[in-house]
């Protein structure tokens, strides 16, 4: 799936924070621009339980609102986490090809 009207958000660091997470979430929230959200982490090899369950909430707000997320590029631990705590109903993952 190809969100025609996205807005890309792109996170440089290798550690995903929940403060970070927080940032991410406002950056999101503003405007309408872009019923989709791709948010790349492809720099990002570590994260927080904590970090994620904030992405999580971010997504419910967004979909209330007739928008979405879906993350692009999660790698390392961060992606080992991610699939421990199986998140993939939750928190969609978008090839990085695709985005």
């Amino acid at each position: 799936m190809v969100a025609v009207n996205a807005r890309t958000i792109r996170f440089e660091a290798s550690c995903l924070t929940y403060r970070d997470a927080c940032l991410i979430a406002r950056r999101a929230g503003r405007g309408a621009t872009g019923r989709c959200v791709h948010l790349h982490l492809d720099a990002t090899v570590q994260t927080s339980t904590a970090a994620l369950a904030r992405l999580v909430l971010l997504r419910r707000e967004l979909l209330r609102r007739g928008r979405d997320l879906w993350i692009v590029g999660l790698r390392g631990r961060a992606r080992a986490l991610y699939d421990i705590s199986r998140l993939d109903r939750l928190l969609p993952l978008l090839p990085a090809g695709h985005a």
